[in-house]
C-alpha cells in the first residue's frame, strides 16, 4: 500500500524487490505530467496494480491484513473493502502516451531551473573553482563513481568485467560506500552528502584514503563534529550541487581519462522523475563533463565489441609465435589455459583456446582443425590424469537452465563420472519457472512446498524460496539417504507444473549441485534468486555457463558466502574438466570464480 503519485522507478524496483505480488496506491501512477517509469516498471515484474483509491480507501486497508483484489476492487472475505482503477496493460500504455503530451509544462521549469543555477554556479560548472584537489593520482586513470540505488547490484554486476580488467579508481557517494565493501570493492575517495545518518560505519569511512564533505555537508557541524570523533580529516566542497554531482566534478577536476556513473540519473525522465532537490544541477554537471562520462549500461556493450576483437586477433598472434619459435600453437593455448593463478587467461591465451574448442568438438559436419585436435587431446589427457578420484562417493545433481547445450551436459556428467562421482539425475529448468507472467504461481507453490518440505525460509522472495524448495527436495545441507515423503510430494508438484523436467528418475538426494546456465536472461531476478535459494539449501554448489555468459557474470557481482562457487567456458574441454575439480574443492574450500573471467584461474589446485 503506497501514497505515491507519479511512482518513480528506483521506488518501484525497491517495491518489486520484496517479492510483492500487487500495489495499491491512494494516489494515480501517471498523473499526467510526464511519462513515469514505475508503473511499467512494476507491471513488467508481474505485480498487480490498482490506483486512484483516494486516502479514505487506504485508511481501510489494515497492516498484516488478508485481503483479496479483483478487477480494482480489495475484499476481506466477501466484504468490499475499497475499490480503484485496476491499472491493465493498456490503460498504462494510454496514461504514459497522454502524460508524453503533457511533458511541456514540466520541462519550461526545469530549464528555468537550470538557467538560473548556472547564473550562481558558473564558477564551479564551467571553470571547477572550488573543487578541491585529491591527493589520489586518478589523472589518465578511468574513474567510476557510484552513488546509491535500487538498481546498484545490476550495474555493479554490468560492470564486473571493467573493474577486473582496467582497475579504476572508485568514487562511492554516501551510502554506496557499505554497498561497494560488501562486495568486496574498494572505494578510493568517499563524498558525503549532509544527512548524516545514510553515512556508512566509522570502518567504511576511514577505509576510503580521502573523505570530501559535498555542499551541504561541508557547511554542516554534526557532519565535521562525527567525523573528527573517528579521527578522518575531509576536504570540503562549498557549493549547492548535490552530493553525486560534487563527485563527478571532483571526478572530473582529477584529469580522468574516464568517468563512469553507477547508480546517476542518466536520461531526460530520470530528471523529471527524480524526487530530490537540485536536479538542474544534475543535468548542468553532466553537461560540464561531456564526453567524459558513460553510464555504467553502456560498458558491457563496448567489452563485448572489444572482446569479440580480441578472439580474432589473439588466436593468430599464438599462431605466429609458434611458428616462429617452432612449438604447436594448441600447447601453447592449452599450457595457458591450465595455469594455477590464471595469468595466460587474462592475458589472453586463455580466450584464445576457449574460441578453438567446442563440447562434441564442433559443429555437426565440420571437422577439427590441428589446433583443435592437439589442445582437446592435451586438456582431455590432463583431465584423465586430474580427475580420477576427486569425487568418490559423492552424489551430484546437475540442474540446467533453458538453452543450456545438451552435448555439453553430457560431457559435464561424463567427467563427474571419471572423477568417481554420481550424477543421481539431471534436472531441467522449464521456461515456465522463469516467466515473468507465471510469477504469483511460482510464489503460491513455493510456499506451499516450503510448508510441506518442513524446510526453507517463508520469509524469502519468490525465487529464493524456489530455490530453497529444489534445493531441499533433491539435494539439502542434510539429505536422507533416500527421498522422503515431503521430497516426492514436492518433486511431483515440480514436475506437474512444468516447472522442472527430470531426465530419467533422480536416483536420491545429492550431495552437491552442478548448475548449468544456457542462454542469458533479459531479467536476472529469477536466475538470481533461484541461484542463491539453492546455495542456501546444498551441501556444495558450482555453478557454470559457457564464455562470455552475461547471467554468469551478474551472479558473480552478488556478495555471497563461499557457497558459491563458478566455472565459465564450459562449452571447452577444459572448462568441461574444470568444473568436477572445483565441484570437488566445494567440499572442503568452499567458493571461488575459475575459467577464463575468473578471478580464481582455471585450475586453481
Amino acid at each position: 500500500m503506497i501514497d505515491h503519485v507519479d511512482l518513480d522507478r528506483s521506488t518501484a524496483l525497491a517495491i518489486a524487490a520484496k517479492g510483492v505480488i500487487a500495489v495499491v496506491n491512494a494516489q494515480p501512477m501517471v498523473s499526467g505530467r510526464y511519462p513515469n517509469r514505475g508503473p511499467q516498471t512494476l507491471a513488467d515484474a508481474g505485480i498487480v496494480l490498482i490506483d486512484k483509491v483516494g486516502e479514505a480507501g487506504m485508511e481501510k486497508l489494515v497492516d498484516g491484513k488478508k485481503a483479496r483484489l479483483l478487477d480494482g476492487e480489495v475484499f476481506d472475505g466477501e466484504q468490499l473493502l475499497t475499490s480503484g482503477r485496476a491499472l491493465d496493460q493498456e490503460s498504462l500504455e494510454d496514461d504514459l502516451e497522454n502524460a508524453k503530451r503533457g511533458m511541456s509544462s514540466h520541462l519550461d521549469l526545469f530549464t528555468h531551473n537550470s538557467s538560473e543555477l548556472l547564473k550562481r554556479e558558473e564558477e564551479v560548472l564551467l571553470h571547477g573553482s572550488g573543487v578541491p584537489p585529491l591527493d589520489t593520482p586518478l589523472a589518465g586513470r578511468p574513474v567510476v563513481v557510484v552513488a546509491d540505488h535500487p538498481d546498484l547490484d545490476r550495474l555493479l554486476g554490468d560492470l564486473a568485467g571493467f573493474l577486473r580488467e582496467r582497475r579504476p579508481a572508485i568514487i562511492a557517494v554516501g551510502p554506496a560506500a557499505k554497498r561497494l565493501t560488501k562486495k568486496q570493492l574498494r572505494h578510493a575517495v568517499l563524498v558525503l552528502g549532509p544527512e548524516t545518518d545514510t553515512y556508512p560505519e566509522p570502518k567504511v569511512l576511514t577505509s576510503a584514503a580521502e573523505v570530501v564533505l559535498a555542499p551541504g555537508a561541508a557547511a554542516s557541524d554534526s557532519a565535521t563534529e562525527l567525523l573528527d570523533r573517528i579521527g578522518v580529516q575531509p576536504k570540503r566542497f562549498e557549493s549547492a550541487l548535490a552530493p553525486e554531482d560534487a563527485a563527478l566534478l571532483v571526478a572530473y577536476a582529477q584529469h580522468p581519462s574516464l568517468v563512469i556513473g553507477a547508480g546517476l540519473s542518466t536520461t531526460l525522465t530520470d530528471f523529471l522523475e527524480d524526487q530530490r532537490p537540485g536536479l538542474a544541477g544534475t543535468y548542468l554537471t553532466r553537461l560540464a563533463l561531456g564526453p567524459t562520462l558513460i553510464d555504467a549500461s553502456a560498458v558491457p556493450a563496448v567489452r563485448r565489441k572489444e572482446s569479440r576483437g580480441r578472439r580474432l586477433v589473439l588466436p593468430v598472434l599464438a599462431a605466429v609465435t609458434a611458428l616462429a619459435i617452432g612449438v604447436p600453437a594448441g600447447f601453447w593455448a592449452a599450457d595457458h589455459d591450465l595455469t594455477s593463478i590464471g595469468a595466460g587467461l587474462r592475458s589472453g591465451a586463455g580466450e584464445g583456446a576457449a574460441a578453438s574448442t567446442t563440447s562434441g568438438e564442433s559443429s555437426a559436419g565440420a571437422g577439427k582443425g590441428p589446433q583443435q585436435s592437439t589442445e582437446s587431446q592435451f586438456v582431455e589427457e590432463a583431465g584423465a590424469a586430474l580427475l580420477p578420484g576427486r569425487l568418490t562417493g559423492q552424489k551430484v545433481a546437475v540442474l540446467t537452465f533453458p538453452g543450456a547445450d545438451r552435448k555439453t551436459v553430457e560431457a559435464l556428467t561424463a567427467n563427474i563420472k571419471t572423477a568417481g562421482g554420481a550424477t543421481t539425475g539431471v534436472l531441467d529448468v522449464r521456461p515456465n519457472l522463469l516467466d515473468p507472467d507465471r510469477r504469483q504461481y511460482v510464489d503460491s507453490l513455493a510456499t506451499q512446498l516450503v510448508k510441506q518440505l518442513g524446510r526453507g525460509d517463508a520469509g524469502q522472495a519468490t525465487y529464493q524460496r524456489m530455490g530453497q524448495v529444489i534445493g531441499e527436495t533433491y539435494a539439502g545441507t542434510k539429505p536422507p539417504a533416500e527421498f522422503d515423503q515431503p521430497a516426492k510430494t514436492a518433486a511431483v508438484a515440480l514436475l506437474t507444473g512444468d516447472l522442472v523436467k527430470a531426465r530419467g528418475r533422480p536416483t536420491g538426494p545429492a550431495d552437491l549441485v552442478l548448475l548449468v546456465l544456457g542462454d542469458d536472461s533479459r531479467d536476472t531476478t529469477a536466475v538470481e534468486g533461484l541461484t542463491e535459494g539453492l546455495g542456501a539449501t546444498t551441501k556444495g554448489l558450482v555453478v557454470t555457463a559457457p564464455t562470455d555468459s552475461e547471467d554468469l557474470e551478474k551472479l558473480r557481482a552478488n556478495d555471497w558466502p563461499g557457497w558459491f562457487a563458478s566455472v565459465d567456458g564450459i562449452e571447452t574441454t577444459t572448462g568441461q574438466v574444470a568444473a568436477p575439480l572445483v565441484l570437488a574443492r566445494q567440499r572442503s574450500q568452499q567458493g571461488g570464480d575459475f575459467g577464463a573471467s575468473g578471478f580464481g584461474g582455471l585450475l586453481n589446485d
